[in-house]
């Protein structure tokens, strides 16, 4: 199956789409989309009724995942841009789910505490993302596509969980207790 993760960004959104390995990094194409199964998209999508957090980030939050409440004012452009990604998906008769690759990083034991934006960070994310996907010189747009993809990819393998409630995240199922623990 091939799997497909976009990073939302306000002027710019990156993609990856992964089948057993890489199959394409760049801008986000809708174009090149129809040959996917799902699509996670690295934003959120849909509001709080109420307040600035759903019910599916409280419980990221309970397993430990800092994030950015969906209802901060600051962050809404973001969401109503990867609403509409997820509509032009779904037109196309695929698969969308909400991910966000900070929780990835943090069920997977890929580089949790790795700052994407110092160069440090960056290099040991690419260094945890080599593990699975042989990569080239990223940004950390494009780590946050390739992570986005792994996510839906990881819960058709029966290897994902649903955090619902109000709006749903799809996250890997923890592999280590703690990231020490991480090989």
């Amino acid at each position: 199956m091939i799997y497909a993760g976009i990073d939302v960004g306000k002027k710019v959104c990156k993609m990856a789409i992964l089948g057993k390995e890489i199959i394409y990094i760049g801008e986000y194409d809708k174009e090149k989309i129809k040959d996917v199964f799902a699509v996670g998209i690295d934003a959120p999508l849909s509001f709080p009724s109420k307040g600035t957090l759903r019910e599916c980030e409280r419980k990221l939050l309970a397993l430990g995942i800092k994030l950015f409440p969906s209802g901060a004012p600051f962050f809404r452009e973001i969401a109503l841009i990867g609403m509409k990604i997820a509509e032009e998906i779904r037109s196309l008769g695929v698969q969308v789910f909400e991910v966000y690759p900070y929780a990835t990083r943090v069920m997977m034991g890929i580089a949790p505490k790795a700052n994407k934006r110092s160069k440090e960070g960056l290099k040991e994310l690419r260094s945890a993302i080599s593990r699975f996907f042989s990569i080239p010189e990223l940004s950390h747009d494009e780590i946050d596509a390739i992570l986005s993809a792994m996510t839906v990819k990881e819960f058709f393998e029966g290897k994902g969980m649903v955090l619902d409630g109000e709006g749903e995240i799809v996250v890997p199922r923890k592999r280590f207790k703690t990231s020490d623990e991480v090989p």
